[in-house]
């Protein structure tokens, strides 16, 4: 067996293991708490952040509005030059960054208080900016990633990615999501021939 064989497969059980912590990191009131704050917003639901942050920002927004949630990705640097006027007090932003103090997305926090926006922020550290502006703090609890420096966005993202995808289902089971639903939002691709009783 070959080492890099030997490494892959290791930093596949890191990924099992840390995913399988998350029930145990995460509580049913925090749980609670989230799927209120998404359901309750009157407005829109923006979502940032930045490197590998902000790729999995996009694809949280997407799954999000995937749900029939009006959700879409936020490019931080754009929203600090005039598309934070795009929110306003009725909307709610989820702000992922591990560390919590990414300049980039700092800098934008005087302006969602002045405009009321609420915050929903996703990071590892309690202390950190975006943490201490948040009105809820989510955290994945990730004790390894998977690269030897244990510093690179890996295991932290996936985790992430797997609370906001178990929070999709969530929201479609309680509003009776069906595969008519999915269809008027996803008519493309093989889901959508699927969806219509075609062979893909």
């Amino acid at each position: 067996m070959s080492n890099h064989w030997q490494q892959a497969c290791a930093a596949w059980q890191i990924y099992s293991n840390e995913m399988a912590a998350l029930s145990g990191h995460l509580n049913d009131e925090l749980w609670a708490s989230l799927l209120a704050a998404l359901r309750g917003c009157e407005g829109k639901i923006a979502v940032t952040g930045v490197g590998t942050s902000g790729i999995a920002a996009r694809k949280i927004a997407h799954m999000l509005a995937c749900v029939e949630r009006p959700a879409i990705y936020l490019n931080a640097t754009d929203a600090a030059h005039g598309d934070l006027g795009f929110l306003d007090d009725r909307d709610l932003l989820i702000m992922l960054s591990r560390g919590g103090n990414s300049d980039e997305l700092t800098r934008l926090l005087p302006g969602l208080a002045a405009k009321g926006v609420k915050l929903i922020s996703v990071t590892e550290n309690p202390d950190s900016a975006i943490a201490q502006a948040a009105n809820l703090v989510i955290s994945t609890g990730v004790k390894r990633e998977i690269d030897p420096l244990n510093m690179l966005a890996t295991t932290s993202i996936v985790l992430a990615l797997a609370i906001f995808d178990a929070v999709c289902v969530c929201l479609m089971e309680e509003s009776g999501y069906s595969k008519e639903t999915l269809l008027k939002v996803h008519p493309g691709g093989d889901v959508g021939l699927t969806l219509r009783g075609k062979t893909p």
